[in-house]
């Protein structure tokens, strides 16, 4: 795995034999499910701490979140991940966004929604509150929030809210580290 990103990240991937085993067990799962560990945890490894930590968040806010759908959280996810040039999350979760059945023309026209009549009013305002939250320069002023709160009760912004910070932070450390696609998604 460190061959497979030498000369493509800042620093290299930790070495994985060298890891606690329930890392090592965390790496052998998404290998078996995916092909390969997931880039991002090779990073994260270096810090056990941290590497369960994400773990946890990512369960909890990708797989236990039920109120806000699977595919609106992959539009977000791949909204942030642009705003941030993460090429690593963008591709993720157009994957994953593809797997729920988003059309590939609707994960290409995520950065003219605001324009498209591919996305519902309630995914629009969500993006746009993503990219409000997201844009370091702009503010989530009251009009914005008063609008999201027409199609979101207040458990689904907080839902909504965590999701976005959370994908912010992953994408800005996977930007840092300049971590590659995976290439998950295929068109």
């Amino acid at each position: 795995m460190v061959a497979m990103l030498e000369g493509k990240t800042r620093i290299p991937p930790v070495d994985v034999e060298t890891r606690p085993d329930d890392l090592r067990e965390a790496l052998e799962e998404q290998r078996k499910l995916y092909g390969a560990p997931l880039y991002p945890y090779l990073f994260y490894a270096r810090h056990p701490a941290y590497f369960r930590a994400a773990k946890a968040m990512w369960t909890a806010l990708q797989e236990d979140a039920k109120r806000v759908p699977g595919a609106l959280v992959a539009l977000l996810n791949r909204r942030v991940a642009w705003w941030n040039g993460c090429e690593y999350c963008q591709d993720a979760h157009a994957a994953k966004g593809s797997r729920l059945g988003l059309s590939t023309e609707k994960i290409e026209a995520l950065n003219d929604y605001a324009k498209s009549r591919l996305f519902s009013d309630a995914e629009k305002v969500a993006l746009e509150y993503a990219d409000a939250i997201t844009d370091t320069h702009r503010d989530v002023d009251d009009e914005l929030f008063a609008r999201l709160q027409r199609h979101y009760d207040d458990d689904t912004i907080a839902e909504l809210t965590m999701i976005i910070a959370w994908q912010n932070a992953g994408t800005r450390f996977n930007r840092a580290f300049r971590i590659p696609s995976q290439e998950f998604w295929k068109r």
